[in-house]
């Protein structure tokens, strides 16, 4: 099943200005090198968050983030929790959800977060959810 990626309209929008200022700082100054860093400054922000989506598969959960892709096995994922961390991720949410896994963490932020969870609940068996209505998963031997 794919997860669609949460966007907040803050974050997409500091990346656009970050797009779009050194674009108008080139245009202004007809300035060659100013292009070219308006142009670095996209590909860099496009090539590492967009597309953002998170799938999982039979084996491992799929996390795609624009150039990268990682592929993480179920049966290493020891935690999958909400999280309120401002750590430096390609999460373009602070909604974000954090995967522990093989002694790593990852954030990301799905965009429903409840049916992430379920999905993940159900191909993980040795995860378990410590109450209902509760979006907290943990490995079962602590």
């Amino acid at each position: 099943m794919r997860h669609r990626a949460k966007i907040d309209w803050w974050i997409a929008l500091a990346f656009l200005a970050g797009m779009v200022l050194p674009s108008v700082s080139a245009f202004e100054r007809s300035s060659p090198w100013m292009y070219g860093v308006s142009v670095f400054m996209a590909l860099l922000l496009l090539g590492f968050c967009v597309p953002q989506w998170y799938e999982t598969t039979a084996d491992s959960l799929v996390v795609r983030s624009g150039v990268t892709t990682r592929r993480i096995p179920f049966s290493t994922i020891t935690a999958v929790r909400p999280s309120s961390s401002t750590q430096s991720s390609f999460a373009l949410s602070m909604d974000r959800v954090e995967v522990g896994y093989g002694g790593k963490t990852l954030i990301i932020a799905p965009k429903d977060k409840e049916a992430f969870f379920a999905d993940i609940g159900s191909r993980a068996p040795h995860l378990s959810r410590p109450g209902l209505g509760e979006a907290v998963m943990f490995d079962r031997t602590g």
